[in-house]
């Protein structure tokens, strides 16, 4: 390999970003999903909506660090240069779009439950949360790339 190619393949890492981001945020978002359901069977058993707060919070952290974890470790995997930067500057702006992918979702699901049946706003909303939450822990990575 070329000097020339592996320097500015060093500079980029957008791939590493991307992919470590998407990947750690996967794995930790269903790890404290799974530990905030496992805090309400033990300790709030006779839980009703608000049995639901200690699995959100425990999805909202888990993607927000191992969006972070995960793309800073590819990035310093792959010898890139910026990776503490950029995976500090993630830290930052990972609860914004957390915050700003939930007012969006919940806000195209009460605009669209005007003109749908109850179960096709069911349907919608399975789907559209996986698509959008893939897109958004592969966006918000890239973002922090492009930045730094």
């Amino acid at each position: 390999m070329s000097s020339t190619h592996r320097s500015r393949n060093h500079q980029h890492g957008y791939l590493a970003a991307a992919l470590g981001g998407a990947i750690g945020a996967v794995v930790l978002m269903i790890l404290g999903q799974h530990s905030g359901i496992a805090y309400v069977k033990m300790f709030m058993p006779n839980a009703e909506l608000e049995g639901i707060i200690p699995p959100l919070i425990g999805a909202f952290i888990g993607w927000w660090l191992g969006s972070v974890l995960g793309c800073w470790l590819c990035l310093l995997w792959g010898h890139y240069q910026g990776a503490k930067r950029t995976a500090t500057l993630l830290l930052v702006i990972t609860p914004l779009g957390i915050i700003g992918w939930m007012f969006a979702y919940v806000s195209f699901l009460n605009w669209s439950s005007v003109t749908m049946t109850d179960l096709e706003v069911v349907q919608l909303q399975v789907r559209l949360r996986l698509i959008s939450i893939g897109f958004m822990v592969v966006a918000l990575p890239l973002m922090a790339r492009f930045l730094t």
